[in-house]
């Protein structure tokens, strides 16, 4: 590897059962309470995050997930991106506490986080109301399709998915499970809006 040949990277903090249960709870409260999420989020052992992470509002799950909160809860568990001797010269999302990463990995091993993802939330909810492939990607990582799926569960819409990754200014990528609020009987946004 020279100065200039960036190596991709896939980290990858997996989706457990006993997690799965968690974020299907918390779709349960009402979301737009963070005083009532916080709290429970607190109950699971998720931890704020502490200051060595570049993130506001974050918890930490006790498996490693990064739990940002806003209009809605996302649930960070794998991403995309490169490692250079330049720009990027060090694998930040490989060295936290319960990631992986793989160097020389490319989109198909993201797709495969995102694939055990879904696996694992229809195991409990049964298939999605609705899974949907479609043409995605970011300038540094190429062009791509991103699975989306998502199902109801109350008053909220989970949804698993890619989105750009905000800390490296939406050049790479990441993929989620995001909780938000939905009303009855309304229709399904667009997902890959709804994740980003």
């Amino acid at each position: 590897m020279t100065d200039k040949d960036p190596v991709d990277h896939v980290a990858a903090c997996s989706i457990t059962p006993p997690l799965v249960e968690q974020v299907v709870g918390l779709a349960k409260l009402p979301l737009g309470d963070w005083a009532v999420s916080e709290a429970a989020m607190r109950g699971l052992g998720w931890q704020e995050a502490d200051a060595d992470l570049p993130l506001e509002d974050a918890f930490v799950t006790a498996e490693g997930h990064l739990v940002y909160l806003g209009d809605s809860l996302i649930l960070s568990f794998a991403h995309f991106y490169w490692v250079d001797s330049e720009d990027w010269c060090e694998d930040f999302w490989g060295t936290l506490p319960g990631w992986s990463s793989h160097a020389n990995a490319g989109r198909a091993v993201f797709n495969t986080h995102i694939d055990a993802a879904v696996a694992a939330f229809t195991q409990l909810l049964g298939p999605p109301e609705q899974d949907i492939t479609a043409e995605g990607g970011t300038l540094a990582m190429g062009d791509g399709d991103w699975r989306h799926a998502a199902w109801r569960c109350g008053d909220s819409l989970l949804v698993i998915g890619p989105r750009h990754e905000g800390l490296s200014y939406f050049q790479f990528e990441e993929a989620v499970v995001c909780l938000g609020p939905i009303e009855a009987g309304a229709p399904l946004p667009a997902l890959r809006d709804f994740v980003s």
